[in-house]
């Protein structure tokens, strides 16, 4: 956790519109207008929502506290700030009794316990939160500040990508319906075949590309699993995938595994039950599924391989392990960049893709004792196979690229020490794609099974329909009635009955609703201190719960209406006099043109007594089909860099904390677009790079650097560099030139212009810069202290005593000031 070493000066100061500031802290902020002009034009809009956790970095002195405070919290919400223990230990906020539960002042080291608190959480869960900075947060001109608001965020990304899963379940629903024709062969066939063998899992990370040739000599002595990405890749290097995975539930994974498609007759793919329909719809081959195929299906009841994640490759270890390989090698299996920023193997999709410069990823520790970057779902990736080889003893885990982050139980090993066998032919053989096709019969008797299986849930459903419009005007009935009304326990104990039945009968389907509508529930939790409810509140909330029941009710009828549709389609698929136009209306609406070529290996032998009509129709599908294979990737220009501001406050924090690493990764990031016709990307990367030539030890060639950055481009951060720069060479010239732009930024820089102006012989100068900073700041000891030293050099040792003795009227015990002025022998 990060530590604050900014030390604050104690100097506060009174502004023209009477608000006492730290000049330190907020600079000249509020002495151009008054704190709450200010706070109304950057903040009233946002503060002013409801149900919102308002979490704010930094306290602006106190006035951003103040501003909140005098203003009225919206109803539901909340506010959290969050301030550096060093800023904390000088302000006093005085939050009011009666606002103690909704506004409240922290550090970093207690925000995580606070965000998982009950106070808090829920917003989190519910994504009801907005995070803003600070004006001196946002003014990106205190390093610790920078870091401070890179690890508030990151705090609360870890906290939302932990709480958030329950919010994405309703994909994985529509897709598993939207499968359930396809999902025909069950991934269990496969259960323990391959005890005792040995296999690979090869994913889409950058070391993927060292061991190719390894790989491709040793293919014999191994089942090979790959992530749905790299079969075109495999293929084009002579690399034949056993097994692909694949799991991606969103309709863009289709782009992005498209290469895969045409590969379909030469590859067992095993897929999750909610893999994108755009995939699985269109695979025009062996495939089976994982987990159930019905989402009403008790857990209970399932015998299928189970889903794992949270990425591909973890799905991928778990299928291995129930097919009882007793050895799992890793390859392009990194859960990390690579040590030149690389995140993907060459040739796959993203591998051309830009890194994002301006986020702070996590840092791991790969096997060559080298630190690397990682975003959070790599992390988590990680840590899910540490869970998974922590239960599984049985397994050998080893990872053949040593780039790779290390993962507790899993060994690092050179691929050319590995010790193999060739794979006898009868365990190859298990996995041909053929054995695993189904003939038209038993596919028809499946359809016709499904068919029944989905009428009977939307049987149930209705049922349940018909309960919860009952329950639904029952609580209307409720919310109508004056609060002393008689009518009220006769409804309530009629509503009680209706949910005993439901839940008695119905919780298979209860169950479902509920995943399925977990974010529609969520509404019914609140976020307000159930002391504040009102009896017309809590009717609400009970309107808002049998609401969310009745339309997520009816909401999987019509999901289940459409499964239905496309398994009738399916059906008449097989059929040698199936109608083509009804057969491509459906492919259409689904976004399924490939199905032509399944439909075409089907029938071929009716191919060509097709009319003219079905003929031209069943051409132009499969057209369309083979352009959206060929389409070409999406254009990943180079030159899109963004997040320049961020890329700063990122480069600031690497710098201050000596990560050589980490700046040279930007360095390296960066390159490629040195001569960018955007100035502040040069810019940045001069600046990055003068950076890592510091703490490479090469301070003449760091300034040299930074001379070529436009003086245009040349912000406070590269001010400040070129003066310590140039200090340390004894540049001076160059060094006031520096100061006479910095000091626009703030007047903190003044007493160091002054002492640069001291060192370069310009004494009146020096002289003239201390006396209006402190007329302006009158009570900065450390400056009064300067300035009696300066005064004391120059032979003026009344000024000197008068500046000695200023300071120990400020503070009576400062024994600098009492030395001091025992050296001038006063």
């Amino acid at each position: 956790m990060f530590d604050s070493t900014f030390e604050v000066s104690k100097v506060f100061a009174l502004s023209k519109f009477n608000e006492t500031y730290l000049p330190s802290v907020n600079r000249n902020t509020f002495e151009r207008l008054d704190s709450t002009s200010l706070y109304n034009k950057q903040f009233k809009e946002s503060f002013s929502q409801v149900d919102v956790l308002q979490i704010v970095i930094g306290l602006d002195s106190g006035l951003l506290a103040n501003y909140v405070i005098n203003n009225t919290i919206p109803e539901g919400s909340k506010f959290l700030f969050v301030e550096l223990n060093s800023i904390l230990n000088l302000l006093n906020i005085d939050i009011p009794s009666h606002q103690k539960d909704k506004i409240a002042v922290c550090d970093l080291a207690s925000l995580p316990d606070l965000l998982k608190g009950e106070l808090y959480n829920l917003f989190i869960v519910k994504q009801q939160f907005l995070i803003h900075q600070s004006l001196a947060v946002s003014g990106h001109y205190i390093d610790d500040y920078t870091i401070l608001n890179q690890e508030v965020e990151k705090i609360i990304e870890h906290e939302f990508f932990e709480q958030s899963i329950g919010f994405n379940q309703k994909i994985f629903i529509k897709k598993q319906l939207e499968n359930v024709a396809e999902n025909l062969v069950p991934a269990s066939r496969l259960r323990n075949s391959f005890k005792g063998k040995t296999c690979i899992i090869l994913g889409g990370g950058p070391s993927l590309d060292t061991n190719l040739k390894w790989i491709k000599k040793n293919q014999d002595k191994f089942i090979i699993f790959s992530v749905s990405r790299l079969a075109g890749k495999l293929t084009e290097e002579g690399i034949h995938s056993d097994i692909l995975v694949s799991v991606d539930p969103q309709d863009h994974a289709f782009e992005v595994y498209r290469e895969m498609m045409p590969l379909a007759g030469k590859h067992l793919l095993i897929c999750s039950h909610h893999v994108s329909p755009q995939i699985i719809g269109q695979w025009n081959g062996s495939v089976m599924y994982t987990s159930k195929r019905f989402p009403w299906t008790p857990d209970d009841k399932c015998d299928n391989f189970l889903n794992a994640g949270p990425t591909v490759t973890n799905s991928a270890i778990q299928i291995a392990d129930e097919m009882g390989f007793n050895r799992i090698l890793l390859c392009g299996v990194d859960f990390c960049h690579s040590q030149t920023g690389v995140t993907h193997a060459q040739g796959t999709y993203d591998a051309e893709l830009p890194p994002n410069i301006g986020k702070m990823f996590e840092w791991v520790e790969t096997y060559s004792g080298e630190m690397a970057e990682t975003p959070i779902q790599l992390l988590h990736a990680a840590r899910s196979l540490q869970d998974k080889v922590a239960e599984s003893p049985q397994i050998d885990f080893i990872n053949l690229s040593e780039n790779a982050a290390k993962v507790a139980g899993v060994n690092y090993c050179d691929a050319n020490s590995i010790s193999l066998t060739p794979i006898d032919y009868e365990f190859s053989n298990i996995l041909s794609p053929d054995s695993y096709l189904i003939t038209t019969s038993e596919k028809e008797l499946d359809l016709k099974h499904c068919i029944k299986e989905l009428t009977h849930a939307n049987e149930r459903l209705v049922k349940l329909e018909s309960l919860l419009k009952d329950a639904e005007k029952l609580t209307n009935d409720i919310s109508n009635s004056p609060s002393d009304s008689h009518k009220i326990g006769p409804l309530s104990e009629q509503l009680e009955k209706i949910e005993k039945r439901i839940n008695n009968s119905f919780s298979a389907e209860s169950t479902l609703i509920k995943f399925y509508g977990y974010y529609e529930f969520s509404k019914f939790l609140s976020t307000k201190n159930s002391s504040d409810w009102t009896q017309s509140q809590i009717n609400q909330m009970s309107k808002t719960y049998y609401n969310a029941y009745l339309t997520i009710c009816v909401e999987l009828q019509a999901l289940i209406d459409a499964a239905m549709s496309r398994t009738h389609s399916r059906l008449e698929e097989l059929h040698p006099r199936g109608d083509i136009v009804a057969l491509v209306k459906q492919w259409t609406k689904d976004n399924q043109s490939g199905r032509a070529l399944i439909w075409q290996t089907i029938h071929q032998e009716k191919v060509p007594l097709l009319s003219s009509e079905e003929s031209s129709l069943l051409n132009r599908t499969i057209t369309s089909y083979q352009q959206r294979l060929n389409d070409k990737k999406p254009n990943n220009n180079v030159e899109d860099i963004n997040n320049i501001q961020q890329a700063h406050g990122k480069l600031e924090i690497l710098f201050r904390n000596k990560h050589l690493l980490g700046i040279s990764k930007m360095v390296q990031y960066l390159h490629p677009h040195r001569d960018s016709n955007k100035p502040e990307i040069k810019a940045l990367y001069c600046l990055a790079l003068s950076y890592k030539l510091t703490l490479e030890g090469d301070d003449e060639e760091a300034l040299n650097t930074l001379l070529s950055i436009a003086p245009k481009q040349r912000k406070e951060n590269e001010l400040k560099h070129f003066i310590k720069l140039s200090l340390k060479l004894n540049k001076l010239d160059f060094t006031l030139d520096c100061f006479k732009q910095i000091i626009q930024y703030s007047d903190e820089y003044l007493p160091q212009y002054a002492h640069a102006l001291r060192l370069n012989d310009k004494p009146q100068e020096a002289l003239n810069i201390y006396l209006d900073y402190l007329d302006k700041y009158p009570e900065d000891i450390p400056v009064l202290l300067k300035l009696g030293i300066f005064l004391a050099e120059f032979g003026q040792i009344d000024e000197a005593k008068s500046c000695f003795q200023n300071a120990l009227d400020l503070d009576p015990n400062n024994q600098a000031a009492m030395s001091y002025l025992q050296q001038i022998g006063c």
